[in-house]
């Protein structure tokens, strides 16, 4: 069910937030004035192609990227009204172990392979606000009652696995496991389904889904598939090379699609009715060194006009929650 929150109810707010990486021929202008809103409860998609800056955006939120790798000269990221660029690093750290929990996209990457499951669950555990106090059977308690919620059989077994003796599947149910050990209030899960096999896909989204709920959290959802988040989220931010070009209920998104680029992703999806996919987006996402000057969309765009590569669009609202980044709506 749609949610429709007050202002109140905002969770989580980034206001024109840029970001530059260092790169050795300069700043490569990744984050160009994202603008995104989480409720309460509310489950929220990003969802574009590969490198339109959608980890980036979440990493910033928990200022995760390595520091002096990265310049961020506008912008504000306002968690429950704070400001989190502004924080300090153990007013960041407190909302890392105990409000924020994140689902990084490669569970085999995330997962340390020389510790056991049980070893790495415990660590959580033990450094987030719930675990302080506890002693280690009452934290061991937690981690096995976390598995078992993620739908794994036998946990005491699973406990004392390595990550390697644990298929793609499981382990990013351990993931998901680690994420929601602890309560938190935001929920950032960065591709959950990638590189595994549509089944065990559909199982781990389905038991996100299922959580989240359960728990009243919100969540962030970042894919590459409209299907996912047309199944999974409330509403829907598209993003197109650093800029948030789309956003609205995730029913109004399917229903009236207003930007080129939502619309050039509706259509790359392939028909289950057969006659494969009815067109494309040519083209490539542009070179963040050097980003064209107005709509970074325009090189690619079938409807571009000359004010379209002079001056960038604003996200506009165009009533409802729903709002677009073009000249021409």
């Amino acid at each position: 069910m749609n949610k429709i929150a007050t202002a109140e109810e905002t969770i989580l707010e980034i206001k024109d937030l840029k970001l530059w990486y260092k790169v050795y021929k300069g700043y490569s202008k990744v984050l160009d004035g994202v603008n995104l809103t989480v409720r309460k409860g509310e489950k929220v998609g990003i969802v574009g192609e590969a490198g339109c800056g959608k980890t980036t955006t979440v990493k910033s939120i928990l200022g995760i990227i390595p520091e002096k790798q990265y310049l961020i000269p506008g912008g504000e990221i306002f968690y429950k009204g704070k400001d989190v660029l502004t924080m300090s690093e153990k007013q960041i750290n407190e909302i890392r172990s105990g409000e924020i929990s994140m689902i990084y996209q490669e569970p085999s990457a995330a997962l340390n392979p020389v510790f056991t499951i049980g070893q790495q669950m415990m660590d959580v555990v033990r450094f987030s606000a719930q675990g302080k106090g506890k002693d280690k059977k009452e934290r061991k308690k937690m981690v096995l009652q976390a598995i078992q919620d993620v739908f794994i059989p036998d946990p005491e077994r699973i406990f004392h696995f390595y990550p390697n003796q644990l298929s793609g599947g499981m382990k990013q149910r351990i993931c998901i496991a680690m994420a929601i050990m602890t309560q938190r209030d935001l929920m950032i899960a960065d591709e959950p389904g990638t590189a595994l096999d549509v089944t065990i896909q559909d199982q781990v989204h389905k038991t996100l889904n299922s959580l989240v709920e359960k728990r009243n959290m919100s969540l962030i959802m970042i894919t590459h598939s409209l299907g996912v988040a047309r199944e999974l989220t409330d509403s829907i931010n598209v993003m197109y090379a650093g800029n948030v070009v789309e956003s609205a209920i995730t029913s109004e998104v399917f229903k009236h699609t207003l930007h080129p680029y939502t619309k050039g992703l509706m259509e790359a999806v392939p028909r289950l009715a057969g006659g494969g996919i009815q067109s494309g987006i040519y083209g490539s996402i542009p070179d963040y060194l050097y980003p064209p000057r107005g709509c970074r969309f325009a090189p690619r765009c079938p409807r571009a006009t000359k004010e379209c590569t002079e001056k960038k669009p604003e996200l506009i609202d165009v009533g409802d929650r729903h709002k677009a980044a073009c000249f021409h709506i």
